[in-house]
Formats: structure tokens, sequence, C-alpha cells
């Protein structure tokens, strides 16, 4: 009976290799496949990305200039001339 039980429990890691042995096989490839996936993604930029950097670029670049000009401005009129001249939607 002793020799039954043994046995069978040897066996079961036999018969179940199969089925485990394919889930570690196609584990890593499926990983890979994910990373791939992934990295593309992160490295590939929609038209709407493209749009939305290109408008951020150039709201800085007009406050850049916005600032330049109040620094440069004397008085009180030159300063509320470059903010009009900045705020206004062109």
């Amino acid at each position: 009976m002793r020799v039954l039980s043994i046995s069978s429990v040897a066996l079961i890691p036999l018969l179940l290799s199969g089925c485990v042995a394919s889930k570690i096989v196609t584990a890593p490839f499926k990983a890979a496949g994910t990373v791939v996936e992934t990295a593309v993604d992160a490295t590939t930029q929609s038209q709407s990305e493209k749009e939305e950097d290109l408008g951020r670029k150039v709201l800085a670049e007009r406050k850049k200039q916005r600032d330049l000009c109040l620094d440069e401005a004397q008085n009180k009129r030159e300063r509320r001339n470059c903010k009009d001249a900045y705020n206004r939607d062109d």
C-alpha cells in the first residue's frame, strides 16, 4: 500500500509535466511580446501627441517673449502693452 501511494505521488509531476512545461516555455515569449509592444508604444508618437508637444513649445516661447518684454518695459504703460500684446489669442 505504501509503495502504491509513493509511486502515485511520484507519477503526478510526470503526468502534469506537459501542461506545466508548456506554460513555462511560453511564458518568456509572452512576456517578451508584452515588453516589445510597450517599448514600441513608448517610442511612437501619435499625431495628437505631436500637436500637443508643438502647442506646448509655442506657448513656452510666447511666455518667454512676454517675460522678456515685461523685463525691458520702462513704465506701467509699456508693461500693460506687453501684457495686452501677449495675452491676445492670435
